[in-house]
């Protein structure tokens, strides 16, 4: 269910955005630079990293829930991203932005790393990220999912 509504905002997203003009662009280069700063942040600061990047009302779509706001996000990510025998990381490989330049998206891959006393056990996935435009031009998480590889 969570990925039909995520491929059908990502389709409405993506016709939006066949007239590209060029300011549009450099927004969809913005939205990619910030997706890149999130996962900078986030591996360097940890859940402060990941929450920065979120919206006020940002959404994290988790199995069989959405989790809506910081404080919920950082409550369900503050174990995860805390624990120091844990990495997570990722990379947009593709970025849009509707016609309007307010909404846009990026596509792309994470990589989860857990290191055990005798090894490593690494999860991958691809994940979709909605960004929203904000009133200072920064761009803020509005809702991110991710889906683990089979």
């Amino acid at each position: 269910m969570h990925r039909v509504a995520v491929t059908a905002a990502a389709a409405a997203l993506a016709l939006s955005a066949c007239s590209r003009a060029p300011d549009q662009e450099a927004a969809r280069a913005a939205i990619r630079d910030a997706d890149i700063a999130f996962a900078a942040a986030t591996l360097a600061r940890g859940v402060d990293g990941w929450v920065g990047y979120f919206a006020d009302s940002g959404v994290q779509v988790v199995p069989g829930r959405n989790v809506v706001g910081k404080a919920a996000i950082r409550q369900l990510m503050a174990p995860s991203l805390g624990d120091t025998s844990r990495t997570l990381t990722w990379h947009p490989t593709s970025a849009e932005v509707s016609a309007s330049g307010d909404l846009g998206y990026t596509v792309g891959r994470w990589e989860r790393q857990h290191r055990l006393g005798d090894g490593t056990v690494t999860t991958r996935g691809s994940y979709v990220t909605i960004w929203r435009k904000q009133p200072d031009g920064s761009w803020k998480v509005a809702l991110d999912v991710g889906n683990p590889d089979p």
